[in-house]
């Protein structure tokens, strides 16, 4: 593949929204103006999986599997999801397996396969299209800790450029990724609820014996904060990240909790003056989609800016069509609503969710959908107790756990410890945002309701973007439109 853009080089780098709106279609779109396209690892495994069963109809998801060095893995992917001609419109998709089950294995190899095909696709399409591609990246939350290692791995196998991590405190990720590299194991803490022991798990590159001998470049490691104690404490740490995205409240997705921890005031505004001290290249994000916040973040020593919002509009992005042309009537109209939603995420990080009418925001479509933990990403690690109240431990000494979601039925999540009040305005997120990006599961004929992040500033930068290019604008365009004040 062509060389690309250093990252530090770089003066807009595109989102990495989950689940799959970032996908490699957007990227390499984005990659193609010199700009960092980047790929969301969020439950790339489940995606990768639909995409077959939808027939694959353009042949990407089996060009990219054939690339992957592990061709038993590869074929096995295809054997077990590939549908030719796609599954029926009322069918289900088969399910996949899930992490900490006893199928994690299968989960860990489609997780890695996903993470592989999804930046594979980016990079080869942006060598093909551009003469010099910006660097392809690929965007994970540290909360959702059992995929982290695959996906980086697979990634990593996909010579991806950069990785950004959110969500999280991403201390050990720039080790994970020089260890992998270089086909070493990996283990990583777990966050176990109640634990008194340490919990771990491992990743070990041998235990493939078609990859374990592969020696891999070691991508660029940006991890995505919204504080300066969390700058000074990554700087200072043993495995400093190679840069910053420094990212604002009013950015969709998941935000940082308020320093209050109620809502966002000045106590949650990042000095940038200190983070320049710490000498690491750093991007502003949430709020920063037009030309004019571009030169701000630049003249503020910002190396550019991060933009989520004005590519999610984008026609490149995997955002579901009808979806994006609902939200543009809007816009049009009265606009769209973005709410900080402190309770629907069953992480307990407050999540933005934009009000669209018959999706999960809408209260009797949230109240008429059952329940349901098929997906899983977003379950929490507990210690199982036993009814004497002490930890079920088994026969290694270590304790039992076991998983629970809050958006899970809510006697299923009581019944294992979980609270009631914790199961309110819950929202299953692994279930509507891959019905956002058209992926969504069929029940009984029923499909899956969508739910719709942004940021706080949709209306407004989508009303922009349609009074200058018309209702169906191209990632490239939003690019160039970022860079206008630059070229005045």
């Amino acid at each position: 593949m062509l060389p690309v853009r250093n990252y530090e080089d770089v003066d807009i780098i595109q989102g990495g929204m989950g689940v799959g709106v970032s996908d490699y279609e957007l990227a390499r779109a984005v990659a193609a103006e010199g700009a960092m396209g980047v790929v969301s690892g969020t439950v790339i495994g489940p995606v990768l999986a639909r995409r077959l069963q939808n027939g694959d109809p353009d042949g990407s998801m089996r060009l990219a599997l054939a690339a992957f060095p592990d061709q038993a893995i590869a074929e096995s992917i295809i054997e077990t999801y590939y549908l030719e001609g796609g599954r029926a419109p009322d069918q289900p998709y088969k399910k996949v397996p899930m992490f900490g089950s006893v199928d994690e294995q299968d989960a860990v190899k489609l997780n890695m396969a996903g993470g592989f095909v999804e930046v594979w696709l980016a990079k080869y399409i942006a060598a093909i299209r551009s003469e010099a591609p910006g660097p392809i990246g690929i965007n994970l939350m540290k909360k959702l800790e059992r995929p982290t290692l695959s996906a980086l791995y697979g990634a990593e196998l996909a010579e991806v450029d950069t990785v950004l991590v959110g969500a999280g405190i991403p201390y050990d990720i720039p080790k994970y990724l020089s260890a992998l590299a270089i086909g070493e194991p990996v283990t990583m803490r777990l966050d176990v609820t109640k634990a008194e022991q340490r919990h771990e798990m491992t990743f070990d590159p041998s235990d493939y014996p078609l990859l374990a001998n592969t020696r891999l470049k070691k991508p660029a490691f940006l991890a995505i904060v919204a504080s300066n104690t969390l700058v000074k404490a990554l700087s200072q740490h043993d495995n400093p990240p190679d840069g910053f995205v420094i990212e604002g409240p009013v950015a969709g997705g998941h935000n940082a909790l308020p320093r209050n921890k109620v809502e966002y005031g000045e106590r949650d505004q990042v000095n940038l003056e200190a983070v320049a001290e710490f000498g690491r290249p750093f991007w502003l994000a949430g709020g920063y989609d037009s030309p004019e916040k571009l030169k701000e973040a630049q003249d503020r020593g910002a190396n550019g800016i991060q933009v989520g919002t004005a590519f999610l509009m984008s026609r490149d992005s995997a955002l579901d069509t009808e979806v994006r042309e609902r939200i543009i009537d809007l816009v049009i109209g009265d606009g769209i609503e973005v709410v900080t939603d402190m309770k629907a995420s069953p992480t307990g990080l407050p999540f933005k969710v934009a009000q669209l009418p018959g999706t999960l925001s809408d209260a009797k479509v949230y109240q008429e959908r059952n329940r349901i933990c098929d997906l899983g990403f977003l379950r929490e690690a507990y210690v199982v107790i036993g009814e004497d109240g002490n930890a079920v431990v088994g026969k290694d000494g270590k304790e039992v756990i076991d998983y629970r979601c809050a958006a899970e039925p809510v006697a299923n999540y009581v019944k294992k410890g979980g609270k009631l009040e914790d199961t309110l305005g819950r929202l299953c997120l692994c279930n509507g945002l891959m019905a956002t990006i058209g992926l969504g599961q069929t029940r009984r004929g029923r499909p899956e309701p969508a739910v719709i992040t942004a940021g706080d500033i949709l209306s407004e930068v989508t009303q922009r973007l349609v009074d200058i290019y018309g209702r169906s604008f191209s990632a490239g365009e939003v690019v160039r439109y970022l860079r206008s004040s630059n070229s005045d």
